[in-house]
């Protein structure tokens, strides 16, 4: 492509960056990390884990569909192991070691929905560092064919950065992309008029799309191009949508094919890395203010303790806090959107915030009071005022729906007098220093998403 048309085409990039039109779908290409003295791709990282924990062979060039088949392809039932093997097998990285296209694309504050093709949660993470100084703020959803997550608000509407997972989020149950059979499921459910997302869709097709480092076959790269579209390719006129990818290079049939029957789709002829650092570079010189120094809140401060509508409450005691923080890990990861103070005693001065408190348990999908020794004392707490008014709320539920949840953090007994009547005549979950386990999570998510089925998507 000549110098001067690829110019023009970063400047018809930019002048929809710009006017907050333009929706990145990120893929596993973007995904470098540096690991065990080396730096390699995620993906390739997590193959070789696997097959060492699944304890099957192993071949350098092996992709993580592979080595999934390859052990699936061994016996019956053999799948489910996958997923958990997976989670654990996830690395554990510092900010520094977070993908650095991730990072840039990140500091673009313009971009405020991003949807993914890959399962992890380092774009989350690199959001979350980016724009809200580390708080996890970043708003996460993810689709499945059993799930039906979608946008919770039309995309003009979002009030904060959202990550939508297309292809799933880990998670130890089978709800995400792992093998190419996977995708095959994942994409016929998305066609499904019963649980494609709908908002998600419609945003798709009404905003330019930033196709980087997803893995795009002739095949799957057609999907993309036609899900950004209402009607067929070679009809659609409108928007323009960009693309830039390693595998995208080598497609020469996909190539031939945009450029006859999608005209409106334009390719980058550059590597997905490339492309971000371009893109980050260009940026930067357009906003030379922006960056890591820059303020990373990106919502108004009188915002901060608002939540979204039918996510779910965790009330404690400040002393708990850690073992808060990883039930809230825990649910997150599978996509539940979660709530809490996070300085429960602090006095907050010049703003109502028992109110603010009292409106956001109105609000929430589940109540989960944490209990342990520290809610036992008789000093005055503010936790003490969360619970009283979630009992009261409780009353306007019908009996056979479950709204307090009380979660033991150690050997607290279910009948001391210090804890609520309410709460002591309801069966407790016990999760040693925060502990979770699969099956609190999948009953926490199924009642989450049971409140968003009835209150939330029928408001």
């Amino acid at each position: 492509m000549a110098e001067k048309n690829i110019e023009r085409l970063w400047d018809q990039l930019f002048t929809f960056i710009r006017d907050e039109r333009v929706i990145p779908i990120v893929g596993p290409e973007l995904l470098k990390i540096d690991i065990d003295g080396e730096r390699t791709l995620l993906y390739t990282y997590l193959a070789r884990q696997l097959a060492k924990k699944l304890e099957i062979y192993f071949e350098p060039t092996d992709s993580l569909s592979t080595v999934a088949g390859r052990y699936i392809s061994q016996g019956i039932d053999r799948r489910e192991d996958i997923y958990p093997e997976l989670m654990n097998a996830m690395p554990s990285l510092t900010q520094d070691q977070l993908p650095d296209a991730l990072v840039k694309l990140a500091e673009i504050s313009k971009f405020k929905l991003f949807v993914t093709t890959s399962f992890d949660p380092l774009l989350v993470y690199a959001l979350n560092q980016i724009r809200y100084g580390g708080e996890s703020k970043t708003q996460v959803l993810a689709f499945s064919p059993e799930s039906k997550d979608d946008l919770p608000k039309e995309f003009g509407q979002l009030d904060r950065v959202t990550v939508f997972h297309l292809f799933g989020k880990l998670s130890p149950i089978p709800d995400y992309v792992v093998t190419d059979e996977d995708v095959l499921e994942f994409m016929h459910a998305l066609q499904s008029r019963t649980s494609r997302p709908d908002r998600l869709f419609d945003a798709l097709n009404k905003q330019s799309l930033m196709v980087i480092g997803c893995p795009l076959s002739d095949w799957l790269g057609r999907f993309f191009v036609r899900i950004g579209k209402k009607e067929r390719l070679i009809m659609s006129g409108g928007k323009t949508d960009f693309m830039a990818g390693d595998q995208l290079r080598n497609e020469k049939n996909l190539a031939e094919f945009l450029l006859h029957f999608s005209n409106r789709t334009k390719v980058f002829p550059s590597s997905s890395i490339e492309f971000v650092n371009e893109l980050h570079q260009r940026w930067r010189a357009l906003n030379p203010q922006t960056g890591q120094s820059a303020n990373p809140i990106d919502i108004p401060v009188n915002d901060l303790d608002k939540m979204q509508q039918g996510a779910v409450f965790l009330s404690y005691a400040s002393e708990d806090r850690p073992a808060v923080m990883l039930i809230r890990d825990a649910l997150e990861q599978v996509g539940i959107d979660v709530w809490f103070d996070r300085n429960p005693d602090a006095l907050r001065i010049g703003e109502d915030f028992e109110l603010k408190i009292k409106t956001n348990i109105d609000q929430c999908s589940l109540f989960i009071p944490i209990i342990s020794e520290h809610t036992l004392t008789p000093k005055p707490r503010f936790f003490r005022t969360e619970w009283n008014h979630a009992q009261q709320l409780a009353g306007r539920y019908p009996d056979n729906w479950r709204f307090i949840i009380p979660v033991a953090i150690d050997d607290t007994p279910p009948d001391t007098s210090a804890v609520p009547e309410k709460f002591r005549k309801l069966h407790w979950e016990r999760l040693p220093g925060g502990q979770t386990h699969i099956q609190f999570v999948e009953e926490i998510k199924r009642l989450y998403r049971a409140y968003q089925r009835n209150f939330v998507q029928s408001a």
